[in-house]
């Protein structure tokens, strides 16, 4: 029948008698096929931030910190000092839980972002000795199974460290990133910023317009769907980890507007992609793999050998025809460049 279920079809009315055909009827959920209407025009406003000199020297900086040589301190952890640890989270009953185990973390006591608690726990400590910590986690804490709630840990002290930066020179380029200078670090950097920021204004864009688009065009999504994508959330949100019912609603009523939004954008730019004529084809999907295999050499055997399969194949070409249908909205919209607010942020940890 050329359906496309969005999830196994619920059979009924179920016929079988002896010397007769099978019969039966198979009830599916489909993807609803809609019309997009109103998207050309769409106005938005870009706000693009210039990659200053700020920014620029934030990464340098962050740069000589990942940089950093560590040395062997005999005597116990004091702030500024980094303890190198192996831990393990503990259960209600003082149980070592499997698949929580973390090997050789640096916490430098007193730094920004290490939680009090960690702090008040790790001084003092010396190295080979055992130390029981909980910590108290904040309710916005990213893991939902941790977020407002307290875990403890059993750490293990491998080493009391001092943290000697490098000069910030071309020796460090050289040594480093075997770049040449100081200056062509430099020059990477900024680049790699200024991609970044388009990157951002981007994702930016596509948010705005995505949101627009599905406010002017509403419809009703198959719950089958709705229910089937938030189970897949929930499961990469808690690593697949079994979860109580009660945490398991908070879950998808946290989760479910996040899901909704998306699956109607992708409805939607498929629709557009359709009335537009829009198509990928296989010389496009082909440079998408070669793309992506050649930013993770590393792992280039692993992404083509992903792509042999035919389904894997075609879900890319449906990205990539999204991808092209967004293009299409961004180049048809009312675009306002707006003055920069703040200047650039580089994320801290870079």
């Amino acid at each position: 029948a050329r359906l496309a279920p969005v999830v196994a079809p619920a059979v009924r009315n179920l016929r079988f008698t002896p010397g007769q055909p099978l019969r039966f009827e198979a009830v599916a959920e489909v993807r609803p096929e809609v019309e997009a209407k109103d998207y050309r025009g769409i106005p938005v406003r870009r706000h693009a931030h210039p990659v200053d000199d700020a920014a620029l020297d934030a990464v340098l900086q962050h740069l000589r910190d990942d940089s950093a040589v560590f040395t062997d301190l005999e005597r116990p952890a004091a702030l500024g000092d980094v303890v190198l640890l192996d831990s393990v989270r503990l259960d209600a009953n003082g149980r070592r839980m499997g698949g929580t185990r973390a090997k050789s973390r640096r916490i430098e006591l007193g730094a920004p972002g290490v939680a009090p608690e960690l702090n008040e726990g790790l001084l003092g400590a010396e190295a080979g000795q055992e130390r029981t910590i909980e910590i108290r986690y904040p309710d916005e804490y990213p893991a939902p199974e941790l977020a407002g709630k307290s875990a403890r840990y059993l750490v293990s002290v491998r080493k009391i460290q001092a943290k000697k930066l490098r000069e910030l020179d071309d020796n460090m380029a050289r040594e480093v990133f075997r770049l040449p200078s100081l200056e062509e670090l430099r020059s990477r950097v900024r680049r790699n910023l200024e991609e970044e920021e388009g990157v951002r204004v981007r994702r930016e864009l596509d948010a705005a317009i995505s949101t627009e688009l599905i406010r002017r065009n509403p419809f009703d999504l198959p719950q089958a769907l709705v229910l089937r994508t938030l189970e897949r959330v929930i499961a990469e949100a808690t690593g697949g980890r079994e979860i109580p019912g009660d945490l398991h609603k908070q879950l998808e009523e946290r989760y479910r507007p996040g899901v909704e939004h998306s699956l109607r954008r992708e409805v939607l730019l498929d629709a557009v992609a359709r009335q537009e004529k829009i198509e990928a084809g296989d010389e496009e999907v082909a440079g998408e793999i070669q793309r992506m295999a050649q930013a993770d050499p590393k792992q280039a055997a692993r992404v083509r050998a992903r792509y042999q399969s035919a389904e894997r194949r075609e879900a890319l070409r449906d990205t990539l025809r999204e991808r092209k249908a967004l293009d299409l909205l961004i180049e048809k919209a009312e675009i306002v460049d707006e003055p920069a607010g703040p200047p650039l942020i580089v994320p801290a940890g870079r």
